[in-house]
């Protein structure tokens, strides 16, 4: 068994102590006051900055939205600008437009129109019919109606042409979609025009 000689410890241990400080030197005292106070200070202010580093984050991620928010803000408000300028340009042309497809059936005005475009292409209406009124109950569908009208009407072949183009060109819209033409007994050049078409309106 080794013997370990105290004499050899106890001088090892103060050969170790020498190379630590002399808490007691006024110079000593003061460096090391110095450094606890700045790790003090850096484990405290750790705590103290940390709620503000988290509020700064907040703060520019926030700002960052907000940044977002008003370039769609200013596109939306662009677009909005545009719409109105064409709006303001279609102004002159809105009656055509509401004319062209009317809001009520208005029978009676369209009855009138048809006949009006009649004597203008020198074509004599013989009868003129209007149906039930057609609702469009597709709720996936363009919000329109309409109500099918029919009429015969007698005239020279180019007459009657001048009247098919004149009735597709009217304000109101109106389709044709049955259409015969037949020559009249016991005449050179008289036609007889059997009609049958759909008038719209809007709900």
């Amino acid at each position: 068994m080794k013997i370990v000689d105290k004499n050899l410890f106890k001088n090892t241990k103060i050969k170790y102590f020498e190379f630590l400080p002399d808490f007691k030197e006024e110079k000593t005292q003061k460096f090391t006051t110095l450094i606890l106070t700045l790790i003090a200070l850096s484990f405290f202010g750790l705590f103290a900055i940390n709620p503000t580093i988290s509020t700064i984050a907040e703060l520019n991620k926030e700002l960052e939205d907000n940044r977002l928010v008003d370039q769609k803000l200013g596109q939306k408000i662009s677009n909005l600008t545009a719409l109105q300028q064409k709006y303001t340009n279609l102004q002159p042309d809105l009656p055509i437009i509401l004319n062209a497809i009317p809001k009520t059936p208005e029978v009676p005005l369209f009855a009138a129109q048809v006949q009006s475009v009649a004597n203008s292409s020198n074509v004599a209406i013989d009868s003129f019919q209007t149906f039930e009124v057609e609702i469009n109950k597709n709720p996936n569908s363009r919000q329109y109606s309409s109500f099918t009208f029919a009429l015969t009407a007698e005239g020279t072949y180019n007459d009657l042409s001048n009247f098919l183009s004149n009735l597709s060109n009217m304000q109101r819209i109106a389709g044709i979609d049955i259409l015969s033409l037949t020559k009249r007994s016991g005449t050179s050049n008289s036609l007889q025009l059997t009609l049958k078409g759909k008038a719209f309106f809007s709900l």
